[in-house]
């Protein structure tokens, strides 16, 4: 049954761009050549299917863990956004962004992420500062 289910195969996929591979005349060791040949390309496969999934899975865990990291990230902005907005509120609605950068203790980058969050939500207004052209006027909008 092995025998022809090989020729059948043989018949219907070429290993190189020559004739099919015809085992009549052949002897039994050619044949358990073939076989091995066959056996061991098929290993070879095997073995790149398994290094494959077990890049795939860590693939997916560094994804989950990043997944996560920004899901708490994104609830630190939202707290930093919260916290600016009490504070403006308190100094009276509007404060320059120096002063809210100082009095908030943040640095600059997480600073400018806080003012984006909060803009694109449309809960603040930036305007220029006549004062300091390198800084803003952060004005609450009315809810």
């Amino acid at each position: 049954m092995m025998k022809d289910d090989l020729q059948e195969w043989c018949t219907t996929a070429t290993l190189s761009e020559e004739d099919p591979i015809n085992f009549e005349g052949k002897s039994s060791f050619q044949e358990g050549i073939f076989v091995q040949e066959i056996l061991s390309r098929f290993l070879e496969l095997k073995r790149e299917v398994m290094t494959l999934k077990r890049e795939v899975s860590k693939n997916k865990l560094m994804i989950a863990q990043l997944e996560k990291k920004r899901d708490l990230y994104g609830k630190e902005v939202a707290k930093r956004v919260c916290s600016m907005l009490s504070l403006i509120n308190d100094y009276g609605g509007t404060m320059t962004s120096k002063d809210t950068k100082k009095f908030m203790g943040l640095s600059k980058d997480e600073f400018y992420r806080t003012l984006r969050c909060a803009k694109n939500d449309n809960l603040i207004e930036l305007l220029p500062d006549r004062k300091d052209r390198r800084s803003y006027i952060i004005k609450l909008k009315p809810r």
